[in-house]
């Protein structure tokens, strides 16, 4: 499973930098991005080519 986590000046704030610390602490391997243009729906999240908007842990895992 390939993760993506946007941590943007949008996305780590509203929840991205919550995921990306989640998925550290569950050695959950996961790439970090910068802005995609799609801050409407923060934090943003890919997985496997798919995005995940307004995303939870719940979406990733």
């Amino acid at each position: 499973m390939k993760i993506e986590v946007c941590l943007g000046q949008n996305c780590k704030p509203y929840g991205g930098q919550e995921l990306v610390d989640v998925l550290r602490e569950k050695s959950i391997p996961f790439i970090s991005f910068e802005c995609r243009s799609l801050c409407t729906y923060a934090p943003v999240v890919f997985v496997n080519g798919k995005a995940k908007l307004k995303a939870s842990l719940q979406d990733i895992i």
